[in-house]
């Protein structure tokens, strides 16, 4: 059992305050997952903040771990559009959300199992395992990022389609594999696998569902694919990596909170 898990058991297990009949009752719930809701008859193409036109073909996310948590989201949450966009893609998601800028708060509910995702696929599909928790009120979600093989082929994050800018017409492909190559100075893997302060102000209830949309269209804020045609054709596609912008970009985008929409249903 992993610290998270316990501390979830040991909170589980504690007895309920004097005269307190609300809350703290034990409560197992279904999770679903998919991308956001949409024609899936249609490509997902979006534009990004560099005018770049993207149609993805391949978007796949291993989600799991996750945890709910009663800490409140980040002030920095409320920043400009465009102070945000700065701030993040200079910071990695992983790092700004680390124990410096938040608290430990209390983890109320959590999902421990791992899943695949098709996030090109907006239909809701349940994951094994389903959660468990309390029911009470969460404000946060947590997130934690890990290798998976299968369609993913040992990475966290998995990534292809064309990318379209004037007369330009780049096809590209590339991976978040989470190792000590995406750990900051200083920091830890732990560090570089988990998401903090995602908003999630939801309240687990018994035979509910808690519901987790993934949002790939700013994956690729900030990235300039020019620096991909310098390279070489690989299968058809250009491969970004973390040396390159594009490749750094979708280290820090993929990992944001604002990839995560999570909302709970009190039935399924």
């Amino acid at each position: 059992m992993n610290r998270r898990s316990l501390v979830l058991a040991l909170l589980l297990v504690a007895p309920l305050g004097c005269g307190d009949t609300t809350g703290s009752q034990r409560v197992t719930f279904a999770v679903e997952a998919a991308g956001i809701a949409r024609d899936a008859t249609q490509p997902l193409t979006f534009t990004t903040d560099q005018g770049w036109t993207i149609t993805l073909t391949e978007a796949r996310m291993a989600l799991g771990p996750l945890y709910l948590n009663t800490l409140r989201p980040l002030e920095s949450d409320r920043r400009s559009p465009l102070r945000r966009h700065i701030e993040d893609f200079l910071i990695p998601s992983a790092w700004a959300d680390g124990e410096s800028h938040l608290g430990a708060g209390r983890i109320v509910a959590q999902v421990t199992t791992q899943s695949e995702i098709d996030v090109l696929d907006p239909t809701l599909t349940a994951l094994p395992g389903g959660g468990d928790g309390i029911d009470e009120a969460a404000l946060t979600a947590e997130a934690w990022f890990f290798n998976r093989d299968g369609a993913l082929g040992g990475a966290a994050v998995r990534v292809a389609g064309t990318a379209r800018k004037d007369d330009q017409e780049i096809p590209f492909a590339g991976a978040l594999v989470i190792d000590a190559s995406v750990v900051s100075t200083g920091g830890s893997l732990d560090e570089a696998r988990k998401v903090r302060g995602i908003p999630a102000s939801v309240t687990p209830t018994e035979g509910g569902a808690l519901r987790v949309r993934l949002d790939p269209r700013g994956w690729f804020d900030g990235a300039d694919f020019r620096e991909l045609a310098l390279g070489t054709l690989r299968d058809g596609r250009y491969r970004f990596t973390p040396l390159d912008n594009v490749g750094r970009a979708f280290l820090s985008r993929s990992r944001a909170r604002a990839v995560f929409a999570i909302t709970f249903s009190p039935t399924r």
